[in-house]
């Protein structure tokens, strides 16, 4: 395995354990031809059909790092989104006398 190979592990890994292991993540280095041909970095995670805990989403960057940089941020945002809909929830529930016990997906 070459250098980059490794980073693109690394990083996989790391975005892996943001998503608490709960998604898939894939990332991968693309050709892409237009006016310019270039390189750039790819990273998936989350449910293509959006029917589990992590939506899909797919960002892409000339460096690796700026791909990383992208789909964590990608990761918290979703993160806190689901933060605020469950705290929503227990409200609503300590307002009819009742207790949220388990969140579905």
């Amino acid at each position: 395995m070459n250098d980059t190979d490794n980073e693109m592990q690394s990083c996989a890994k790391t975005l892996r354990t943001a998503v608490n292991n709960e998604t898939e993540v894939t990332i991968n280095r693309r050709l892409v031809f237009g006016e310019i041909t270039k390189f750039d970095f790819c990273a998936n995670f989350g449910d293509i059909l959006n029917r589990g805990k992590w939506r899909w989403a797919c960002v892409h960057a000339d460096t690796l790092q700026e791909c990383f940089d992208l789909a964590l941020a990608q990761i918290m945002a979703q993160g806190n989104e689901r933060n605020r809909e469950v705290l929503a929830l227990r409200e609503s529930a300590a307002k009819l006398g009742l207790k949220l016990v388990e969140v579905m997906p």
